[in-house]
């Protein structure tokens, strides 16, 4: 049968058989991600061996909530169905008792212990009676906890920007596309194109150099007046024609762009980057 799943405001139709396990992962070199798989909360209450250490979706009511951050699903809001209890690092509302969410998360065989030890500081405060409850069972450590106003739960909002790094936000966002058409003006061979671009990318080097100036990184420092040089030599080869030093010094730029971001960037819970400090 097809499954309708939402996330992030759109709406996803996965074919799957809820009777059949789903297939592990392979290991090793070139190993693929794991594939969300979509189950019933009955199913998976009642077949969970088949689904222990995959990441599920399932859409189901609110059965009862345990604390800020734990609560348990059935399949409708009946209460007559067995239930599956959802452990979530961080829920910036609560959810509500008899609505409907879709969660996704790993499937794991609830012990505290266990729990602990994977959620560390984030595990959910649970009474004796609920640990006793369902211990054994299945249960859901979540990384998406999807309300009917399409508003992820577990994610937490990014926090404000200053007005440095909303400066230093905008000028990297200027050098991605600088980059690029600097390297679609190399592969045209168009001298004067690529000329203006790393000119263009050199006063952007600059401009970050004085973001990071105010910071106790050396590294990006260095990174930072690295693609400043590369950015200019590349200018000036291309004034001369020179293609093969041009050719030399694009990937030098990028490795020195790439080390920052390696180092200095961080996705956030709401898919975009920041600043990451250190």
């Amino acid at each position: 049968m097809k499954i309708m799943f939402a996330l992030a405001g759109a709406v996803f139709c996965v074919a799957t058989v809820a009777s059949q396990a789903p297939q592990a992962p392979p290991q090793g070199r070139g190993a693929q991600l794991q594939p969300i798989v979509p189950v019933a909360v009955s199913v998976l209450a009642a077949a969970p061996d088949r689904f222990i250490g995959s990441t599920v979706t399932l859409t189901a009511a609110v059965e009862q909530r345990f604390g800020a951050t734990a609560f348990s699903i059935d399949q409708d809001n009946t209460k007559t169905a067995p239930d599956v209890l959802v452990l979530a690092p961080v829920l910036t509302a609560p959810v509500e008792q008899n609505a409907y969410v879709t969660v996704i998360g790993e499937v794991i065989r609830f012990d505290l212990a266990q729990v602990t030890a994977k959620m560390k500081d984030a595990t959910p405060a649970l009474s004796a009676d609920v640990v006793a409850k369902y211990r054994g069972r299945p249960a859901i450590v979540a990384t998406s906890v999807i309300n009917n106003t399409m508003t992820d739960l577990a994610k937490r909002p990014p926090p404000p920007m200053t007005p440095e790094e909303e400066a230093f936000s905008k000028l990297m966002k200027q050098i991605g596309p600088g980059f690029n058409a600097l390297r679609q003006a190399v592969t045209a061979s168009n001298g004067e194109d690529v000329r203006a671009q790393a000119l263009a990318l050199n006063r952007h080097f600059t401009e970050a150099a004085a973001f990071w100036k105010n910071k106790t990184h050396p590294d990006a420092i260095q990174w930072t007046e690295d693609a400043k040089r590369e950015s200019d030599a590349i200018a000036a080869a291309a004034s001369k024609s020179d293609w093969d030093a041009v050719k030399a010094s694009v990937p030098k730029l990028q490795a020195a762009c790439g080390s920052c971001h390696g180092a200095y960037r961080e996705r956030l819970d709401d898919g975009t980057y920041r600043y990451k400090a250190r």
